[in-house]
């Protein structure tokens, strides 16, 4: 890649600690299960997949001087990312995502504490403007402070993708979604942002109708099993999920913009079609392995993946007059 096309990824990196039971939960017991350590967070998780999928990275979190934190950016810089602009804070205590599955691997309950990140200030943001407006994309979680983000919108020459992360971490941007380019919400988030009950395909488009018109470009909605929404200002299409036997769910929507973002810094056919079979390929890849992150994701992986699987793509012809 010539040096205008790495990315900036700006966010939370943590430590997972996550168990799956062998037997549905029994709640206010002990349950017998697999209990396992590694490192993530939405914007560590996506970094990791765009370095796989070779996409060149600079990489801005915050971690604590302990030993956690001192070993999980040294497993960032060996995955290929630079992470010489991140923010160490003497004395600080590293973040850590804990969560628990059900027997099927769908996550039950999780608890976050991410509250280092506060140390990627807005005045931080603005003295690595130069780096920022040099990158292709900058991509951007919501882990952030409101502050910070509406700083790096200010300040940001690029695209700006965001990661909405949760539903109350997705209240940070609601009402200040001008200026982002692309938006990956699940149902839940965009239920959120739109004040919007969603039952249906239809409810979910009118959804993404509402975001384009605050201002985004383009919206990529997760139905989870039911595949994906991606819409801009004139089109709209629906995308099955592929088949796929669910291992574990965590990381499946950090790969899935990671794809996004790959898949548009390397405009692989359409704005719309070509990134979302990108995400659905990816993020069936990582929910099929026990792994937060594919470790055998690619960009060859990916490309393998859509051509094995003929994914039926519902363009919505009536959705420019909301016709449907």
């Amino acid at each position: 890649m010539d040096e205008k096309k790495y990315a900036v990824v700006i966010g939370a990196a943590n430590i997972d600690i996550g168990g799956t039971p062998y037997k549905p939960l029994i709640q206010g017991d002990s349950n017998p299960g697999v209990i396992k350590m590694s490192y993530g967070g939405v914007a560590r998780n996506i970094a990791h997949n765009l370095t796989m999928l070779g996409v060149d990275v600079e990489f801005v979190t915050a971690a604590g001087d302990d030993t956690l934190g001192m070993e999980m950016l040294k497993r960032c810089e060996g995955t290929g990312m630079d992470t010489s602009l991140s923010v160490v804070v003497p004395g600080g205590s590293s973040s850590v995502y804990l969560f628990i599955n059900d027997e099927k691997g769908e996550m039950e309950l999780a608890l976050s504490h991410v509250d280092i990140v506060k140390h990627i200030t807005p005045e931080y943001i603005e003295s690595i403007s130069d780096v920022i407006n040099s990158a292709a994309v900058v991509v951007a979680d919501c882990n952030l402070s409101q502050e910070t983000i509406l700083k790096l919108k200010e300040i940001c020459k690029v695209p700006i993708y965001m990661d909405t992360v949760s539903v109350s971490h997705a209240d940070k941007i609601k009402g200040h979604l001008d200026g982002i380019d692309t938006l990956k919400p699940n149902l839940l988030e965009a239920e959120f942002l739109t004040d919007m009950i969603i039952e249906s395909e239809y409810d979910c488009l009118e959804a993404a109708r509402a975001i384009i018109n605050q201002g985004v470009r383009r919206v990529f909605i997760s139905m989870g099993p039911h595949g994906m929404i991606a819409a801009d200002k004139d089109h709209a299409i629906m995308v099955d999920r592929y088949p796929v036997t669910v291992r574990c769910t965590t990381g499946a929507g950090d790969s899935a913009m990671a794809a996004i973002v790959w898949s548009s810094l390397n405009e692989e056919g359409d704005v719309l079609t070509a990134p979302a079979k990108a995400a659905n390929a990816a993020a069936s890849a990582t929910i099929s392995v026990d792994a937060t992150i594919h470790p055998e994701m690619s960009s060859d992986l990916i490309k393998k993946k859509i051509k094995e699987h003929s994914i039926t793509i519902h363009e919505i012809e009536a959705y420019r007059e909301g016709e449907y």
